[in-house]
């Protein structure tokens, strides 16, 4: 093994250490951006089903009242 002083590994560490704290922030805004919208999606979604039910419902009861 190659004897390496740890004054000229510390340098690249900390480079590395910053380039991954770098990464990760990046990582959590995309995150944060993707989540922003999700509760309005499953309002939407929400609205989408009632209104199925709702068609389902009326189509139902044309059945039986015809």
């Amino acid at each position: 093994m190659a004897t390496i002083p740890e004054s000229e590994n510390a340098p690249l560490d900390i480079r590395e250490q910053i380039a991954r704290i770098d990464k990760l922030i990046v990582e959590a805004g995309k995150t944060r951006q993707d989540t922003r919208f999700a509760p309005l999606t499953l309002v939407f979604t929400g609205m989408g089903a009632a209104a199925a039910f709702f068609a389902a419902g009326v189509a139902f009861t044309k059945l039986l009242i015809h």
